[in-house]
């Protein structure tokens, strides 16, 4: 009888790392259309075709990651924006990362990088493995947004904000994140300006809204790691409980906030009914401009 109990138990695990394999690497393309009250009036300077990913992790889908490559190379997109968590921190092979990097620069495309929490913990942490990270990683179309607005266009800027590590810690839901952080972000954009934020965490989405941003791109929760049908993710990395930001489309007053799933894993290790994912964003004024 323990035998089988014992079997029956191995036969379970045996099968839940195979299927966490195989779905850890079913990346999957998710096309919205984002309405924000402003974008008709950027109608000209807005990019028309956003790929998003956030929470790579060092995963690799394909050797190197040619099949994201190839993928999001498929999207044609004339932006590619990246908030947070590219790495592992305090490891110091970046060669996932800056191979990726690199292979996504010969698509001629802009790519805008904001830190994450293992980027900025490797930073904060650990400054020479940083330096080892940006040096591995520079390539002519990676902006790196560290605190920093870079001008797409005229009246489209691209910010990225760098939150504090201890942020991100279990009761990083108790830290208050406020103007004076955002006002960190230099240069400050003017106000008649269109803003995409790039801001790993949406815990503090009502700030963001705040400072005026009219579309915030976040990751950090991984989907909720395993997401039930109806209700949405079941915890984050805080190991919050059915958290309120998960992933999808958020809107308030006029900012609009797209949280992506992310790519890896890293805590918990798992990835359940929540396939890799990656956005394919196309900014509209209205529903009507299809």
């Amino acid at each position: 009888m323990l035998l089988k109990i014992l079997t029956t138990i191995g036969v379970i695990i045996a099968v839940f790392i195979v299927y966490q394999y195989i779905a850890q690497r079913l990346l999957q393309v998710v096309t919205m259309e984002i309405v924000t009250p402003r974008a008709a009036a950027f109608k000209d300077e807005l990019p028309g075709t956003i790929v998003v990913f956030s929470d790579l992790h060092n995963r690799r889908f394909g050797k190197d990651n040619e099949r994201l490559v190839e993928t999001i190379e498929k999207q044609k997109p004339d932006l590619i924006l990246i908030p947070g968590d590219l790495l592992v921190g305090r490891r110091r092979n970046f060669d996932v990362t800056s191979k990726l990097l690199r292979k996504l620069d010969r698509l001629g495309v802009p790519m805008f990088l904001s830190l994450g929490n293992h980027e900025s913990g490797t930073k904060d942490h650990h400054p020479e493995l940083y330096s080892e990270f940006l040096e591995e990683s520079a390539c002519e179309n990676l902006h790196i947004l560290d605190d920093r607005c870079e001008h797409i266009s005229e009246h489209v800027a691209i910010c990225g904000l760098t939150l504090p590590f201890e942020v991100y810690g279990k009761r990083g839901r108790r830290f208050k994140v406020t103007q004076e952080h955002m006002a960190k972000i230099e240069p400050a954009p003017a106000e008649d300006d269109y803003r995409i934020l790039l801001a790993h965490t949406p815990y503090y989405f009502d700030t963001y809204a705040e400072y005026g941003a009219d579309l915030v791109l976040s990751g950090h929760v991984h989907g909720g790691v395993v997401r039930l049908p109806g209700i949405g993710g079941l915890i984050s990395p805080q190991m919050e409980l059915f958290p309120k930001h998960d992933a999808g489309i958020y809107e308030k007053g006029s900012t609009v906030m797209v949280v992506s799933r992310g790519l890896g894993t890293h805590f918990p290790p798992i990835r359940i009914a929540n396939r890799p994912e990656l956005l394919v964003l196309k900014l509209t004024g209205s529903r009507s401009e299809g």
